[in-house]
Parts: C-alpha cells; sequence; structure tokens
C-alpha cells in the first residue's frame, strides 16, 4: 500500500459537543453530508466510499472496513458540529483521481450506518460521538511476528515514516487506555483524566490498519485497537430520516483481499472463540471446537464448523453458549463477551438470524440478545437434519419470537438498539454444525403464517399440498415448512386436516378434488406400508423459519 496523505492538522475539539441550530442528533442517520465544493451528497453510495477510496484505498479489505466507519463517523461529527465537512486534508479527502470502485462501494455497504461512540462515565454521563481521528502513520514493517492476542505496538523506530504522522497515532488498545485514562491524540485537544475530551479518543493509523487486516484481524478490532477497548460502535438511528439499511451480514467467515494483495485467510469476527469459552455451556460437551472451514460454505468459500462432542457417560441434554464478542473489547478484568460493548449495536427492528447445515438430528437452536442490559432469547426452532443450508431467524419486533432468559428478560425486545449475545444449541448426541452468514435484516417483515400455510406465500393451496405430501412421514425434526401445522415434529394425518380446514376457497381450482378424512386414513395406511419400505426424501428449500 503507497503512504496515503495525511490529516496531519489540528483541530481544537471542544470538551463537549456543541449542536448548531442546523445540526441534527448526534445518533440520526444522516442520508447526505454536506462537502465544501459539491454540496449535499448521498452518504453511503457517495461520500464514504470516495473517502475509502482517496484515503486508503490501495488497503486490504477490513482496513478499508475501518477506514469507513471512520470516515462515516468523522463526517457526523462535523455535520454535527458545524453543518458541513471540509474536501481536504484538513477534514478528510472525498475528491480524488477516479472514483470508488466496486471494493470501496463494498467496504462502505457492508458498514453501511455503523459509527463510533464511548460513554461518558465521569462527568455528563452522556453517550459522545466521536471525532474519530485517522493519519498515514509509519509503514509496519511486514514481516515482523504477530500474535493476534497480544498485538502490542507493530511500529517500531526504524519503520518509514514520511508523513511523519506516526507522532499522532495512538495504541490505545496496547497500553490499556480507557475512560479517562484515555487523552486523546495531540491531533486534537487533549483533556485531563478527570475531564477527559470525550470526542478525542486517540488516531488511527492507515498504515497500520492495514497491517493488522493484513494479519486477519477483523475491522471491529483494528477500531479498538486504536481508539480504545471501550469505544463502541452502533448503527446511526433511521427513525424519521428517510434513511432505510439493507441487510447487513454481521459474520461470514469467509477469505478477503485489497486491489495490491492476494487472498488474506479470513477470521470469524465476533464468533472466534470456542463453544465451551462461556459457563453456561454444559460440562457434557467439553471437549468441542468451533473452527473455520473450506469443507461447507453457505456463500464465498468458508463457514464455521461447531463439532459437539458429547460425553454420553454424563449423559442428559446439552446446551452450548456461543458467544459473540470483539477480541480487543478486554478491560476492567472482564473479556466483556457477549455484551454491548463487545459486539455492533443495531436498531431493533428487522429480523435477526443466520444458516446452519447439518445432517445430525435432535438439535434445536436459538439465538440470545442483549436488550440492551437484560437478556432474551428466541423462541427454539428444531434444525432440520436434512444436510441443506437453512435458514434460521427470529423477528425483533415480534413478542411471540422470544422468551424471558437472564437479567430480568421480559420476553420481548424493548431496547432502542440491541447486540448478539451468543447462538445457542440443545441436544443429547455429538453433532457438526456448520454456521455461516449471521444478519441483521432491518427491512424484514414478520407476517403471520396461516395454519396450513407450509410454503409461506399467503395462501393455503395445492403447492402447500404438495409440501405435505413431500414431507409425510418425517417425524421428531419436522418443521412448518415441512408440512408439520401442529409445530410437533412430525408430518402425519393431522397436519393435513389442518391444511383442509384452512384451505382457500381460490386454490380450489387448482386442485381435482380434496380427499375427505377416512379416505385419507386409507392412503396414510398405505403410505405407511410404503414409508416402512423407503425412506422419504426431505423438502429440500433453502430456508426454514
Amino acid at each position: 500500500m503507497n503512504t496515503m496523505r495525511a490529516m496531519a492538522f489540528f483541530l481544537p475539539l471542544l470538551l463537549a459537543l456543541f449542536f448548531a441550530s442546523h445540526a441534527c442528533a448526534q445518533f440520526d442517520a444522516l442520508p447526505t453530508i454536506n462537502v465544501t465544493g459539491s454540496g449535499n451528497v448521498d452518504t453511503e453510495s457517495d461520500y464514504v466510499p470516495n473517502v475509502v477510496k482517496c484515503e486508503n484505498g490501495l488497503a486490504s479489505f477490513e482496513a478499508l472496513k475501518a477506514q469507513a466507519v471512520a470516515a462515516r463517523t468523522f463526517a457526523y461529527y462535523k455535520m454535527n458540529l458545524q453543518g458541513f465537512i471540509n474536501d481536504g486534508t484538513n477534514d478528510q479527502v472525498y475528491s480524488c483521481a477516479g472514483s470508488a470502485g466496486s471494493i470501496h462501494q463494498q467496504a462502505a455497504q457492508a458498514t453501511e450506518g455503523e459509527i463510533l461512540w464511548v460513554r461518558d462515565n465521569i462527568g455528563s454521563q452522556n453517550d459522545v460521538l466521536i471525532a474519530s481521528f485517522y493519519v498515514a502513520g509509519a509503514i509496519p514493517d511486514a514481516n515482523q511476528p504477530f500474535d493476534i492476542n497480544a498485538p502490542g505496538v507493530i511500529v517500531g523506530p526504524g519503520d518509514p515514516d514520511s508523513t511523519n504522522t506516526e507522532r499522532f497515532v495512538t495504541y490505545t488498545y496496547t497500553n490499556g487506555l480507557t475512560g479517562g485514562l484515555n487523552q486523546g491524540s495531540t491531533l486534537g485537544f487533549v483533556g485531563m483524566t478527570t475531564n477527559p475530551n470525550w470526542p478525542n479518543r486517540g488516531a488511527s493509523s492507515q498504515n497500520g490498519a492495514d497491517f493488522l487486516s493484513d494479519n486477519s484481524v477483523s475491522y471491529l478490532d483494528i477500531l479498538k485497537y486504536y481508539y480504545g477497548a471501550d469505544i463502541q460502535l452502533r448503527t446511526a438511528t433511521t427513525a424519521g430520516t428517510g434513511v432505510n439499511y439493507g441487510l447487513k451480514t454481521l459474520v461470514n467467515f469467509d477469505d478477503y483481499s485489497g486491489i495490491t494483495d492476494g487472498t488474506i485467510a479470513g477470521n470469524e469476527g465476533t464468533f472466534y472463540r470456542e463453544p465451551t469459552f462461556s459457563g453456561s455451556t454444559s460440562a457434557n460437551v467439553a471437549g468441542s471446537t468451533a473452527e473455520r472451514s473450506s469443507v461447507e460454505a453457505r456463500s464465498g468459500g468458508y463457514s464455521q464448523l461447531l463439532d459437539i462432542t458429547y460425553d454420553e457417560v454424563a449423559g442428559g441434554d446439552f446446551l452450548v453458549r456461543h458467544v459473540s464478542g470483539t477480541r480487543y473489547s478486554d478491560f476492567g478484568g472482564s473479556s466483556n463477551a457477549a455484551s454491548r460493548i463487545a459486539n455492533l449495536q443495531f436498531e431493533s427492528i428487522g429480523s435477526v438470524g443466520f444458516w446452519l447445515k447439518t445432517d445430525d438430528p435432535g438439535l434445536q437452536v436459538s439465538i440470545a440478545i442483549d436488550d440492551p442490559t437484560t437478556g432474551d432469547r428466541g423462541l427454539l426452532k428444531q434444525v432440520i437434519a436434512d444436510n441443506q443450508w437453512r435458514k434460521y431467524e427470529w423477528f425483533l419486533d415480534e413478542s411471540s419470537d422470544w422468551e424471558a432468559w437472564i437479567g430480568a428478560g421480559n420476553g420481548q425486545i424493548d431496547g432502542e438498539n440491541v447486540t448478539i449475545d451468543s447462538i445457542q444449541l440443545l441436544g443429547s448426541s455429538d453433532a457438526q454444525v456448520y454456521l455461516d452468514d449471521i444478519f441483521w435484516d432491518p427491512q424484514a417483515v414478520f407476517v403471520p403464517l396461516v395454519p396450513g400455510d407450509f410454503n409461506g406465500d399467503g395462501m393455503v393451496d395445492g403447492a402447500d399440498l404438495f409440501d405435505w405430501q413431500t414431507g409425510l412421514g418425517t417425524t421428531g425434526s419436522a418443521e412448518i415448512s415441512d408440512g408439520d401445522a401442529d409445530e410437533d415434529g412430525d408430518v402425519d394425518g393431522s397436519d393435513f386436516l389442518v391444511w383442509q380446514r384452512n384451505l382457500s376457497t381460490p386454490a380450489l381450482s387448482g386442485l381435482e378434488s380434496v380427499p375427505e378424512p377416512n379416505t385419507l386414513f386409507i392412503a396414510l395406511v398405505g403410505l405407511g406400508a410404503l414409508a416402512a419400505k423407503r425412506q422419504w426424501a426431505p423438502r429440500l428449500s433453502p430456508s426454514a423459519h
């Protein structure tokens, strides 16, 4: 990566955020950014990707994502402060030779709406949007040993610093600086331990970020490495702004690259810990592991294999609580895994979920949400053991999808912003489960299924009868999509009767006849004999809700 031009300027930051009369609330989503010389430009499709390209465009992908978050946050800070941002190194560069490429657009889209903030826990006890300073910094030695669990200071005295900006870079995580101990970068106004300048949480290095990305460090951890373990990441609030976010993949386990880089081994994002990390995971699966795997992938080339080793001697049901949390969020004597501070905080709208693939029967799965200080858990879903990728999804604004879990949870999602606590698996035998594409979909809308509507198209008709026929004979692990109308895990005659009672009149023309229950019983006897001779083929729909 070539050395990028630096933001070597002095910005006297205010001790507290000042809101001019034209400024919006600090965390409200901004559809446009007012850029000097260009006017209002679209934030996500224009401004952020072009700043990413101009400021650090040759970096590898996780560094580009970190750059996108820093650029967006700084633009929000300036818009809140004065209603515009300059195009140039005195703020950040938006216009340069050429325009944003697909990789820069992808970095902006992957981090859509994400901004950095910190909690003032000394004075006002308020949430504070930060001024996310960044400079070119020195170029770290690419051949130096690097331990992702103990990153240290990644530059040395002999590393080239042609822009003379390494002096502004802060190694906040390595130095264990949080709260008032983090006095920020000398690029801005430096406060005191007892009266910090909260928006100034330090300055990141673009060259350093590229080095970390080249060593498989996630963008979340790159940001925490420079701005501190207590820095927090959230999506800006869309309500009343006209801004709508698209589907956000939170973790996908895939390799990545950059314009000038080869393939870089991907990371496991916030799910890098072993499934036995949590004390809530039961002792009868003590040998279980979680590893990136190229054997299966729903998208890209990798997923994560959860290899659950069950202790048959100990017996009983097991619980695996596979916790979520960034690597560099540990401070105050805690890893802070499965907490708000260690995860992306997203709006409690739409749905959240993931994809699983397994052929091991008898499993149930759930997702737990920190809401934000209490815990609620999605209702358990049967894991479909058909060796196909299946989607498991819970709707954040649908109380029937949730149950109270821990910390005074009330069985519904109440918080404005929430985080993923963990993915939980329950069973009583060995299992290998592939996990991929953990997501938040803010546009997803809960549509209650009509009993008998097995394909979820809003109609009970002949297509649903076909689904029931296909799934007939499945026992113990059937889903609604298999024809299990009464959700007892089996597809049988009682499910047919539910379909028959709810059959939509318009669909009658598509059926030659609807069998009566007595006729059905005779048919089931025959089908039962047939099922004894051969196994019924599972429904191969790519998704299950």
